[in-house]
């Protein structure tokens, strides 16, 4: 039933720290070759910024939903403080975590089978398609989803051969996932699960809160003394983040949210198909099998149905793949487990799904490999707006809203394809956020919240001069941008249309 077959040794002949040592390196190779360009969202910015300043200056310039995750903060800062706050450092954690995310989810899947189920849920957790984002920023899903990992792996350990410290370790692991991002608690009841089922005790619930509310009452202690708000980290939050208004529904909008699954797009049938055989395993499964299935089950649907206020009804996050990162190693596990007991009556099926399981996300890592390398990348745009200011050149920003990766390049090539990326107009907002992009992790300044991007022709906007520099230049700095890509290049300045030197006089 399991994965192993008994013509086969592999990989039971090799122990298991060389298995865990191939597995970070696999997922750490993976993610340098995939990396993604910091992207022109909120979530990482902000938390770069506030970190690499607190290492700098000793403090933060606000406290807001993202300043307050500290379990991200806190090695945030510690790696800045070991290896400095250069640009390039950026990549360190997310990459880390990955590595380590890979890692336990392996010592789970050995833990809940065997050590062959403990690779393909790594594999597959590797290739997830949304880990090339999630490996490449510092969006709060990743370290949320590590720390769980871990709370998972010591609860699976303690069910086995018992132990207060496991049940402690469990605790804390727990309560630095809810310092991540709050929504952890969305997998409480799986967490519960592991307690409980086949363990009817209550001393191992109590060891284990007694350790989560211990790092929970620090973390109150501290927001309160900073703060002075008498619910803490959470009350902030709740005066931030949760006072916007985005996700203001209607009764009948909130029951049908689960169709916002649609969002999901090419990871819906995945989705879909996890959520009918943790269901099944809840009938059928062993305990661990049925804890694990809890613990996807009840991400999947607080990421739906939960709420941060009843009166007005609002939703407390969308739904979306970004949002159920936490959850994606037990859906992972869920459906591998299907496979396993579908092994049994049709093990060419079995094999089929397994593998196009494995061809599909290997394919969107390949597809989202960039053009260029993006540690090369970012550390070429540093030089050159190391260049552009010292010899005060104008800047110039456009937005692309596509152009070719790697993989895509090859194939147009090979079919004699030249297609360039499209110039997007009118797009004031996009300027905003990669102005500050550049401004933070190219000029290593703090937000200008005040910037306004001037246009040109519509098309190209001023980051940095004036319709009289650009005149007068013979060189210009352009930015190059989409959401999660760019390039800084020092060009010269007949090599820009016509247009945009009439739109600057």
């Amino acid at each position: 039933m399991a994965f192993s077959s008994k013509g086969s040794r592999f990989p039971d002949n090799y122990p298991v720290p060389v298995l865990a040592l191939v597995v970070a390196l696999f997922a750490v190779a993976v993610r340098l070759i995939s990396l993604e360009y910091v992207e022109i969202g909120g979530d990482s910015l902000c938390v770069w910024e506030n970190v690499r300043n607190l290492v700098e200056s000793g403090h933060y310039f606000e406290w807001n939903h993202h300043t307050m995750r500290w379990a991200i903060n806190l090695p945030l800062y510690f790696v800045l403080k070991i290896f400095g706050t250069s640009s390039l450092n950026y990549y360190i954690l997310p990459v880390c975590y990955s590595a380590v995310s890979a890692l336990l989810a392996f010592l789970v899947g050995s833990r809940l089978r065997d050590r062959r189920f403990g690779l393909m849920t790594a594999l597959l957790l590797v290739l997830y398609p949304k880990m090339t984002t999630m490996g490449s920023q510092l969006w709060p899903g990743l370290y949320e989803m590590t720390y769980l990992l871990g709370c998972v792996l010591a609860l699976l350990c303690w069910r086995r051969g018992g132990g207060w410290k496991l049940l402690a370790l469990a605790g804390i692991l727990a309560a630095f996932a809810w310092g991540s991002r709050m929504t952890s608690i969305y997998y409480g009841p799986g967490v519960l699960a592991l307690l409980v089922i086949g363990r009817p005790n209550v001393k191992p619930v109590l060891i284990f809160s007694l350790f989560f509310f211990l790092v929970l009452g620090g973390e109150w202690f501290y927001f309160f003394s900073d703060t002075g708000n008498i619910l803490g980290r959470f009350g902030i939050v709740t005066q931030t983040h949760v006072a916007q208004d985005e996700l203001l529904v209607s009764v009948g909008a909130y029951l049908l949210n689960v169709l916002k699954l649609i969002k999901f797009r090419g990871l819906l049938p995945v989705v879909l198909g996890a959520l009918f055989v943790a269901v099944w395993l809840l009938r059928r499964g062993n305990d661990n099998e049925k804890c694990v299935s809890i613990l996807f089950l009840g991400g999947l649907f607080f990421s739906v149905y939960m709420v941060s206020s009843i009166s007005p009804l609002k939703l407390a996050a969308p739904v979306g793949s970004r949002y159920l990162t936490a959850g994606v190693p037990y859906m992972l596990m869920v459906l591998l487990l299907g496979l396993d007991y579908w092994n049994v009556s049709s093990p060419r099926g079995a094999r089929i799904v397994r593998w196009c399981l494995i061809i599909a996300f290997a394919a969107f890592t390949l597809k989202e490999v960039p053009e260029q390398n993006t540690l090369t990348r970012l550390q070429r745009d540093i030089e050159n707006a190391r260049i552009t200011e010292q010899e005060r050149l104008p800047v110039v920003m456009r937005f692309n809203a596509w152009t070719p990766n790697g993989i895509e390049k090859l194939a147009m090539n090979l079919a004699g394809i030249e297609k360039k990326g499209r110039l997007k107009i009118h797009e004031d907002g996009k300027m905003c956020k990669n102005a500050r992009r550049m401004r933070i992790m190219l000029f290593k300044r703090s937000t200008d919240k005040s910037f306004e991007p001037v246009t040109i022709d519509g098309y190209y906007y001023f980051y940095s001069g004036d319709a009289e520099s650009l005149a007068e230049s013979t060189r210009i700095g352009v930015s190059d941008f989409a959401r999660k890509r760019h390039k800084l290049m020092i060009v010269p300045a007949e090599s820009l249309p016509s247009e945009i030197f009439k739109g600057a006089k």
